[in-house]
């Protein structure tokens, strides 16, 4: 979905929930734009740092789904549809992209509200997945650092998958 695009470039929690998870617990992925993480070696991860991980991806990928049903609502909240608003979305980001239709002045104001109400929703969903993360025991940048590792590490990352799939 490209209004999940919009909203890239939170931090690396939210994608999680967009990345290399098992296809059954995936949702459409949308290009990282997040700051880059620093090239660290590999951490040691813990078996229990794994499960608190995967505990919190779980339902992670549940607060993932709200969100994304939440942003497609307020789309057509705005009068907009997303084949609509992602049109115009292009067309914002590469001016060659054209939209079929030239956007009206009330297509512009809608987009515009519709993106500020996605900026919202994104925040509130961050504040969610950081609560996650945190009720799981584990710090944020933590549960960064492994997603890293696991990125990194097929083994690592076959185990956590297995973990999320019980």
């Amino acid at each position: 979905l490209m209004i999940k695009q919009v909203l890239a470039g939170g931090s690396l929690l939210f994608l999680v929930t967009v990345g290399s998870l098992p296809a059954s617990a995936q949702t459409p992925a949308a290009p990282a734009q997040a700051p880059a993480a620093p090239a660290a070696p590999a951490t040691a991860v813990s078996n229990d740092e794994l499960k608190k991980f995967a505990g919190a991806v779980k339902q992670i990928l549940l607060v993932a789904q709200d969100t994304e049903a939440q942003m497609v609502e307020a789309v057509k909240k705005e009068g907009l549809s997303e084949n609509r608003f992602n049109e115009i979305y292009l067309s914002k980001k590469d001016p060659a992209k054209k939209p079929a239709t030239q956007v009206t002045p009330k297509e512009e104001q809608s987009y515009n509200q519709a993106v500020s109400r996605l900026g919202e929703i994104q925040k509130a969903a961050q504040t969610r997945m950081d609560g996650i993360v945190t009720a799981q025991g584990l710090q944020v940048d933590r549960f960064n650092q492994i997603f890293t590792s696991i990125q990194k590490d097929p083994k690592l990352r076959q185990q956590v998958q297995q973990m999320i799939s019980q």
